[in-house]
């Protein structure tokens, strides 16, 4: 039971952050809103390691920690971006499919999921597709190929993320959070030189700070208790009901912006998440 709330927590904590992550970037720009929320997370990050004052694990589990703090870099970064660009009902909901990731390289190791996972993988996948080829005629630059290609690209990352740092918490979860987050943190870093030695600046609204430094410690205690999760039950577990974060998003989507579905589109969402819950529900 601990395992499920902590990761119903992880989403929550997610959700909140992703949606004012995409808020966000509709104003002001994603490499912003990503280097102040990354660096906010390393500072919280950086001080509880070296207040623990516990050693460095072995190496081969710092690696999946950098790796998990890649995948969650991209995927940050592609979700944000589809927010901002596209529906983030749609975006969102694309996303959610990340779980499906763990699942396949679940069966590359040999772990065939149940009959109930095997079709939640496959709703999933057919609710992308049913959700990629919705249109708004009302508003062309808010639909189409560009959000459902940010949001595939965003599952892509989480997924990366769920699998690496459920392998990098089985030593210490401070410390493969720390790195993950060094990692992307320098990611985001090298992108913005590149961003500034083109353009010459990155402007950053002082009024912006606090929320996307909020951002931050949103992601630093979502993806802590997403760790602790994976060490206490099973991975696939932890995986699909961390990404319901989706579903807080969508929801916030609705009620202060606005949003409203297509029906093809309520159908494409309802059938991704019902794909989620099925590999929730099933052994993985």
């Amino acid at each position: 039971m601990a395992a499920i709330l902590l990761a119903l927590g992880s989403a929550i904590g997610w959700g909140l952050s992703d949606f004012l992550g995409g808020l966000k970037s509709r104003s002001s720009s994603i490499l912003s809103v990503l280097l102040v929320s990354q660096v906010t997370a390393l500072g919280v990050l950086g001080f509880t390691v070296v207040v623990r004052g516990l050693p460095a694990p072995d190496g081969r589990f710092l690696a999946y920690a950098a790796g998990a703090g890649l995948g969650e870099a991209v995927g940050i970064a592609a979700l944000y971006r589809g927010l901002a660009v596209g529906r983030m009902t749609v975006v969102a909901s694309i996303a959610a499919a990340a779980p499906v990731l763990p699942v396949l390289a679940g069966l590359v190791a040999g772990e065939v999921p149940g009959p109930v996972a095997s079709v939640g993988v496959v709703l999933a996948a057919a609710g992308v597709v049913i959700t990629s080829v919705q249109r708004d005629t009302a508003n062309t630059t808010t639909s189409g190929a560009s959000g459902v290609g940010y949001g595939l690209l965003a599952a892509a990352g989480f997924g990366s993320f769920f699998l690496a740092m459920d392998f990098a918490s089985e030593a210490d979860v401070p410390w493969a959070l720390l790195t993950a987050r060094l990692t992307s943190v320098t990611a985001v870093g090298a992108v913005t030189v590149a961003v500034i030695g083109r353009s010459g600046r990155l402007r950053v609204q002082r009024a912006d700070l606090p929320v996307m430094a909020l951002i931050g410690a949103l992601i630093v205690v979502a993806d802590g208790m997403y760790a602790v999760a994976t060490t206490l039950g099973l991975l696939g577990v932890a995986a699909v009901l961390g990404s319901l974060h989706t579903v807080v998003t969508i929801g916030l989507a609705r009620i202060v912006l606005g949003e409203r579905l297509a029906r093809i589109q309520r159908a494409g969402i309802v059938t991704v998440l019902a794909g989620v819950l099925a590999i929730a529900g099933s052994p993985v």
